[in-house]
């Protein structure tokens, strides 16, 4: 084996040979038991970034550990056409590279054009993801505007309209004048803003020197004003209700209405209503018959019968000269700054314009009932649990779905409009004729749906259920979703209600909810603030492995993770030093080492590690199980760092003659690589070639489980024992400048006979680990020489002085530390009185008393041999 690990080259071949050995591709027949995860489609909107890498590198490790379990395993791969998004993408490109819109070349080579960006993004997407080693099946790759899957929508669509759930209207929505569509309630992000609170004066028609005074943020919007509301009771207003004033600007006499909704408390009391441009609004006017005059466009440009010098300016060009106009007139009775909430396009951040449109509409007042069921029942769990609650507050609060977007890019409404007879034909083929008159001039809906919809259908058409596949029969409902937190309203809720009503059970039995990744300073990852991370980089950098663990180890269900650059290289530290241990076992096999072997046999550090390794085994499955895999990554990279490197392959270099302990040496290696194989595919897959058994994969091969049969108890004492004093004997050497490498007599006293007998049976151990000259285990250390002390649980340890002046170091020293515990010991015992007894644990009380009891003794030990060395 090379010297040092080459992440590169091991990273470059291994996954075309997991794919050409069909490694992620089930069986046509079940094995096992069905486990299976859909994975959350990219979008083809360009390249993956670093929280596509937590989102798939996640369910990724829950995979393949699954696998090796022995489950019949489906993890299906899948990318998104992303409507707007896309659309976007391709628009900015084509106008920098040609200067032309989508306009200039039509609907039908826009989208020609839209086909291949999205080939050459999903070749770049699916080429990152085989970079980051995930165990897809890609046999069964889906996209979501595929032929199968425009036939599937539509089929939906169809079935839904036949039930009434889907459904035309003319109802506010919010459209965005960049993004030139509307948008669902959800895709519009509210954000503070600093503006002005305009107070203008409504003249009375009856005596225009007379007013109601209303106040606005939007000026410009006046001009589609229909009415003046007011709150019924309130007393300076209630004998006007049934009045007229003369609109400003624009002459035209509007009514003033009661109306309960109005906040008496904001500005005068009196509001403007503008039913085509105001939710609110939109309501009163439904409620009073009043007419809704549209004078803001889709593209935020003044239309409408308004004064001919309004028309065609731009929102706030308009507002600006409204204003104007106003004060002009003597019409402002005064004007304020005012901050408030205004809703902005989540994608394009562009002030989004309220606004009345004819869209198509999904009832969700059937579709929210069984989902928010199925998660009381249990059917469904989020993990963590705290996330249902937010499930719950927006399914109990849903509103109809506006699933209609004026764009190009996406599936088109199959909806058909008669010219003759204007009959609306809901049709899963194109009909060639209308079946009311049986005229042949019929055009479809130019409008395409809301990314989500077809994203909502997601883990049960990609399983055939439009076909009744025998994948849909074995995988659905799914095992497992993993996503982040924000899309819990977009995606999640969607799919439980669809996958309830067209799957008729629920799409996933778990939801892992994740966090956000952000920079090491707790601050958002974005292009703009320069601090964005491109995991090809990192993994040019540092390996997929190493990126994989850094992810999988700071992944706290549900929390964010801050990504530090330097952790990744950390763990990359963590691959070499996986390798260096590696290439020690390896380089030391003769091939003569037994297949199995007799516990008799092996010595305590044999059956020490053996027994700290199924301990591993049990901690790190419980951690999967629960969805742990943080503390899992943790509990592997301690053992494997700190207890097999540091510790045992020490202790085998005493006993690389036996046959038995190379072995030990091979099979724990192997349960490593098993281990740590979920979180680091590549390294994991190249050193196991190099031990390979019965199976030509690591993924083949079985994932370790606790075993009682590894148990030794006794061992496991005797090797902790062992540790302790080479780790007090190290410590002591160290803080007394002795050099590393120079061997020198050392003298024990223990206060165990058991452990004292342990540990003169495990000489040599102690002494080619504390770089001992010679030891002795004496039953006190009057008549020896004077010398460095060292104390732990049950054993002394005195290294001689060279001169006077080590003597008088070592005094101070000990002085020091035993101020030291006399702090520790008063603190603690005034813990123990103040109330801490009666509230902790009695495991933790009973595991305090030890602790403070031990410190007395150390103290104890101490104060003696100040006494002794004075």
């Amino acid at each position: 084996m090379e010297k040092s690990y080459d992440h590169l080259r091991t990273e470059a071949d291994w996954y075309r040979r997991w794919e050409e050995a069909g490694l992620f591709t089930p069986a046509p027949e079940p094995t096992g038991i069905p486990f299976s995860i859909i994975l959350p489609p990219p979008n083809v909107t360009g390249s993956l970034h670093i929280g596509h890498a937590l989102t798939l590198s996640l369910p990724d490790i829950i995979v393949r550990r699954k696998k090796m379990q022995g489950f019949h395993v489906l993890w299906l791969p899948g990318v998104d056409h992303a409507g707007i998004a896309t659309q976007m993408m391709v628009e900015k490109n084509l106008k920098q590279e040609t200067g032309q819109s989508k306009e200039d070349l039509g609907r039908e080579k826009f989208l020609q054009l839209t086909w291949e960006w999205k080939e050459r993004s999903q070749q770049q997407i699916v080429g990152q993801i085989k970079k980051l080693g995930l165990a897809l099946d890609w046999t069964r790759m889906k996209f979501t505007l595929s032929d199968e899957m425009q036939r599937v929508v539509r089929k939906v669509f169809v079935a839904l309209y036949r039930e009434g759930k889907v459904y035309q209207g003319t109802y506010m929505v919010n459209r965005c004048p960049n993004c030139k569509t509307v948008l669902s309630d959800l895709e519009v992000e509210h954000k503070e803003v600093q503006g002005r609170l305009t107070h203008i004066r409504y003249p009375l028609r009856s005596d225009p020197r007379r007013w109601v005074v209303v106040a606005t943020t939007r000026p410009e919007t006046m001009l589609g004003d229909v009415a003046v509301a007011v709150h019924p009771k309130d007393p300076r207003y209630k004998k006007r209700i049934g009045q007229e004033i003369l609109l400003p600007l624009t002459g035209r006499a509007i009514p003033i209405v009661g109306d309960e909704d109005v906040d008496r408390e904001f500005g005068s009391g009196a509001v403007k209503v503008t039913p085509a441009h105001d939710p609110v609004d939109f309501r009163i006017a439904l409620k009073h018959g009043l007419e809704k005059i549209v004078v803001i466009d889709e593209r935020a440009r003044m239309t409408g019968p308004i004064p001919e010098r309004y028309l065609g300016l731009d929102r706030f060009a308009c507002r600006r000269a409204v204003v104007e106009d106003l004060r002009a007139q003597g019409l402002i009775e005064k004007e304020e700054d005012y901050v408030h909430n205004v809703g902005h396009c989540q994608r394009c951040e562009t002030m989004v314009e309220p606004n009345i449109s004819k869209q198509w509409f999904l009832r969700t007042a059937e579709l929210a009932p069984p989902a928010i069921e199925a998660v009381r029942a249990g059917e469904t769990v989020f993990i963590p649990d705290k996330w249902k609650k937010v499930y719950f507050n927006w399914m109990e609060n849903i509103q109809d779905w506006c699933i209609s977007r004026q764009l190009w890019w996406g599936h088109r409404i199959p909806a058909f409009y008669c010219a003759d007879c204007h009959e609306v034909i809901v049709s899963e083929q194109d009909p060639s004729a209308c079946p009311k008159c049986g005229g042949a001039r019929l055009h479809q809906d130019e409008d395409v749906l809301d990314t989500w919809f077809s994203s909502a259908l997601w883990p049960f058409t990609t399983l055939g259920w439009q076909d009744d596949r025998a994948d849909f029969r074995t995988f659905y409902p799914t095992s497992l979703m993993v996503t982040a937190f924000d899309i819990i309203f977009f995606w999640v809720a969607r799919m439980m209600m669809m996958g309830l009503h067209f799957g008729k059970a629920v799409p996933f039995r778990e939801v892992l909810i994740n966090g956000l990744i952000r920079d090491e300073k707790g601050q958002k990852m974005s292009k703009t603030k320069g601090n964005a991370v491109d995991p090809l980089d990192i993994i040019r950098e540092y390996g997929a492995d190493a990126l994989r663990f850094t992810l999988a180890i700071q992944a706290v269900p549900g929390m964010d993770i801050a990504l530090a650059v330097g952790r990744v290289k950390g763990y990359k530290a963590f691959t070499n030093k996986i390798w260096n241990a590696a290439r020690y076992v390896i380089m030391n096999l003769k091939g003569d080492e037994p297949a199995a072997f007799a516990p008799a046999r092996l010595s305590a550090p044999d059956r020490w590690v053996l027994h700290r390794l199924n301990a591993l085994a049990e901690k790190v499955n419980a951690g999967f199980d629960e969805y742990r895999l943080y503390e899992a990554a943790d509990l592997i990279y301690h053992f494997v760092w700190d207890e097999y490197c540091d510790w045992y392959l020490e202790f085998s270099k005493s006993d690389l003659d036996s046959p038995d302990t190379r072995a030990v040496l091979k099979l724990t290696l192997l349960r490593i690589l098993q281990l740590l194989h979920p979180f680091m595919p590549y390294l994991t897959e190249e050193i196991y070639q190099r031990i390979r058994l019965e199976r030509a994969f690591l993924i083949q091969t079985e994932f370790p489980a606790f075993r009682s049969e590894l148990v030794f108890p006794e061992a496991h004492a005797e090797v902790e024992a062992l540790r302790r004093v080479v780790a007090e004997t190290r410590r002591t050497r160290t803080e007394n400048r002795i050099e590393p490498n120079k061997r020198i007599p050392v003298y024990l006293r223990c206060d165990a006979e058991a452990e004292r007998r342990s540990l003169q049976a495990h000489l040599k151990y102690y002494d080619f680990l504390s770089r001992s000259q010679r030891t002795e285990i004496v039953d006190d250390f009057s008549g020896l020489p004077k010398g460095f002390r060292g104390v732990c649980p049950n054993w002394e340890i005195l290294l001689p002085f060279t001169d006077d002046q080590d003597r008088q170091r070592e005094l101070q020293r000990l002085r020091q530390e035993h101020d030291k515990l006399d702090k520790l010991i008063a603190q603690m015992e005034a813990k123990l009185g103040g109330g801490f007894a009666e509230k902790a644990p009695a495991e933790v009380i009973l595991n305090f008393k030890k602790n403070l009891q031990e410190a007395i003794d150390k103290r104890a030990k101490i104060a003696r041999t100040v006494v002794d060395l004075s």
